[in-house]
């Protein structure tokens, strides 16, 4: 019998009943022999990544296998390349951390932020229209949601 549901949650083995008969044994003065327990640890993964299609957004594009990286420490790693059909466009997203369920657990706040007035905006500057970018950007969250992040959604705009 496995400890370790397919969730990932840990289920304690029941001492109870175990307990119980080795205290009524004890108590009629037979030997008990002394079962040792050991328990499994069920460990985060390293990280999780989310990747994407190609996304449009007005003149802006950006291309199949964006990603975004989460680490437990509440870290957060995006690699794009991206292009726009007009000059001096900019591709703003705001990205949102999601649980099973869908439900939005926190945003990324960009760790080099680029709006003080908006922390959770992300933003690449795109000025010749001939040209692909690499886009990276860093992002931060508590990190007390990693075990709950399952999804990822990008708010865009050009």
């Amino acid at each position: 019998m496995s400890n370790i549901r397919s969730t990932g949650v840990i289920r304690r083995p029941r001492k109870l009943v175990a307990t119980a008969v080795a205290t009524a044994a004890l108590t009629a003065g037979a030997l008990v022999p002394t079962v040792g327990t050991a328990e499994a640890t069920v460990h985060a993964p390293a990280w999780k990544s989310f990747t994407w299609g190609t996304l449009r957004s007005g003149d802006c594009t950006m291309f199949s296998g964006a990603r975004w990286t989460v680490y437990p420490d509440g870290t957060a790693y995006f690699r794009a390349t991206v292009t726009s059909s007009g000059n001096r466009d900019a591709w703003l997203m705001r990205v949102r951390l999601k649980d099973r369920n869908g439900a939005v657990l926190t945003a990324l706040r960009n760790a080099r932020i680029q709006d003080p007035a908006s922390p959770t905006k992300f933003v690449k500057n795109l000025p010749d229209h001939t040209q692909r970018y690499v886009w990276t950007a860093k992002g931060t969250f508590d990190p007390g949601w990693y075990d709950d992040i399952r999804r990822m959604s990008l708010v865009n705009s050009c």
